[in-house]
């Protein structure tokens, strides 16, 4: 016999619990959904106030936004990251599954609501308007192939990050006609791959915020005295997202950002734009609208604990890329490339130092490294290709 075994789920002791069991009412929002990552994921550095300024970032009044983008193994956590933004908006998750129109015309919808506004008719007492909402859009688990063999879903990631670039233009069904797409929103996504290390996605990466996930067997010693937490016990301190109703949790997210908050939102991050210094240009490109949310938000004290703070990330950032791509990479293949040429006209190398300067401000301008080397460190760097400067060109030791 057939019979509908939901209901099972939905009352008595077999129901799940609700997510307002772990849900402090003495503390505000950004609080409780900071405690609820440490709950939910473990990361092997600590930036857990960065997430959890991104997901309460409001789209809706943010110019500028970063992608978080989740890299690790699978089986990490990524995912549960996605499941809790899911939640935090109540909105779908996508997959490289599925189409762009589908993705496009899911964003628009969520994008976009009719609210009710009071009326100056008396006969009318309110009316209608579609306004922006604050929305996000998630993608687990995505393959690096689908930016290659799809360039509409890798577009809308390289223009959706600017409120001023966002436009996409489609085709209508009325001949000679555009529809106008605008894409701008959070992003969240998640793969094993290391886009942020591909340089065939080089646009993108500076546009990210990457937050690195591993295995818990694979964290240092220090780190998991952090948490509390060792390798044979972490599953006792570590919650399972799935075990927990979160309906109406959305509703916290749709209400927290009130006239009056936004208000603040707007003047504060008019004073950050113009006072805000410790950052790069481009650093501060991706993050002025982050760091105005955390500071709003209460998740750091000042704006000076999150400069702080994101100057800490860059930084492991910048180690990231240029150790596993990045300046070292492009370094070798730029001395690979002249000793080619060397070898063929059986001349020795001998690289000027100007010219490889002028080709790393290239690289620079093109977003492909975050900064130019200092002279020491370029040493280094050319050390280990096994290169020593002498009188103005780098030759052979």
């Amino acid at each position: 016999m057939a019979f509908d075994y939901s209901y099972l789920f939905s009352y008595g002791e077999n129901s799940r619990d609700s997510w307002q069991d772990i849900y402090d009412h003495n503390l505000s929002l950004p609080e409780n959904l900071f405690n609820l990552l440490v709950k939910f994921v473990f990361l092997p550095l600590p930036h857990y106030d960065i997430i959890a300024a991104y997901l309460l970032t409001p789209s809706a009044l943010a110019q500028k936004v970063p992608y978080l983008f989740c890299y690790g193994q699978s089986g990490t956590g990524k995912s549960t990251l996605g499941k809790l933004a899911s939640h935090c908006y109540g909105v779908p998750i996508n997959t490289s599954s599925d189409t762009y129109a589908a993705i496009r015309n899911g964003l628009k919808e969520r994008k976009y609501k009719n609210i009710e506004i009071p009326s100056q008719d008396p006969k009318f007492p309110s009316v209608y308007k579609k306004v922006e909402v604050n929305t996000i859009f998630i993608w687990d688990d995505l393959d690096s192939h689908v930016f290659i063999t799809r360039p509409d879903l890798y577009r809308l990631f390289k223009v959706g990050y600017d409120r001023s670039t966002d436009k996409i233009s489609i085709s209508s069904e009325t001949k000679g006609e555009n529809l106008e797409f605008r894409c701008f929103c959070l992003k969240i996504f998640s793969s094993i791959y290391p886009l942020h290390l591909d340089d065939a996605f080089k646009e993108l990466r500076r546009r990210l915020i990457v937050i690195p996930f591993q295995r818990i067997e694979d964290f240092s010693a220090e780190r998991l005295a952090e948490l509390g937490v060792t390798r044979d016990n972490y599953h006792k301190h570590l919650l399972d997202l799935d075990d927990y109703d979160w309906k109406g949790f959305s509703n916290l997210f749709t209400s927290f950002w009130t006239r009056e908050l936004a208000e603040v939102y707007l003047l504060t991050r008019k004073t950050l734009s113009k006072n805000l210094v410790g950052l790069t240009s481009q650093q501060r490109a991706i993050s002025l609208d982050l760091l105005t949310t955390g500071v709003v938000t209460g998740i750091w004290q000042d704006e000076y604990q999150g400069i702080a703070k994101l100057k800490d990330y860059f930084a492991w950032f910048k180690n990231e890329t240029e150790q596993y791509g990045g300046i070292s990479k492009y370094l070798k293949d730029y001395v690979s490339y002249q000793q080619k040429n060397a070898t063929n006209a059986s001349w020795p190398l001998r690289i000027s130092s100007r010219v490889l300067s002028q080709q790393i401000d290239t690289w620079l301008y093109q977003g492909w490294i975050l900064e130019k080397p200092k002279p020491k460190h370029l040493r280094v760097l050319m050390a280990e290709l096994g290169l020593v400067l002498h009188q103005g060109y780098w030759i052979k030791r």
